[in-house]
């Protein structure tokens, strides 16, 4: 995992931003956190493996199909499984708290709570996806990169009141 500081990468908000394992970061190396780097190290292995599978299936496309033009396609295959799992959460139900944005409004304000009702359930769902309910739950643990295993993130998947 490399450090790239620089001010225009990640955009708005985040702090950090990984990308097959280049990280780029709006703070200096030194001042990252050692959980932020465990974090970002999560995504590293998580798109590593992702990239994995993506490979071993654009090869089996190639000779099924005989074309290599499957291999273009490569390195969106992380950012690609990583959207979609985040759409997914965005439009799985419960539709994160829209009773206390809308209950009891009236119908203008409830048209001017949309924004902020839409914000939180873009925030919601971009934690609660299974790459980065990984990430934040093992941020706190040292060994973890040491000792997870591959594919961890599928247990994820798997929302937080379901799992034994």
């Amino acid at each position: 995992m490399k450090i790239i500081h620089n001010k225009f990468i990640p955009f708005g908000d985040f702090g950090l931003m990984n990308i097959l394992g280049l990280v780029f970061s709006k703070l200096p190396s030194e001042l990252i956190s050692p959980r932020s780097k465990r974090h970002e190290g999560t995504h590293t292995y998580q798109q590593y493996e992702l990239l994995a599978t993506g490979a071993i299936l654009a090869l089996i496309l190639c000779n099924i199909y005989a074309s290599w033009w499957y291999l273009l396609a490569l390195p969106i295959v992380p950012f690609a499984i990583y959207a979609l799992a985040f759409f997914a959460e965005l439009v799985r139900p419960p539709y994160h708290n829209a009773k206390e944005f809308f209950e009891g409004k009236r119908l203008c304000d409830k048209v001017k709570a949309i924004p902020a009702w839409f914000a939180k359930v873009w925030v919601d769902a971009y934690r609660d996806n299974c790459f980065e309910r990984e990430a934040y739950m093992n941020d706190d643990n040292p060994e973890y990169l040491a000792t997870r295993h591959l594919f961890a993130w599928l247990w994820y998947i798997i929302p937080r009141d379901e799992r034994k």
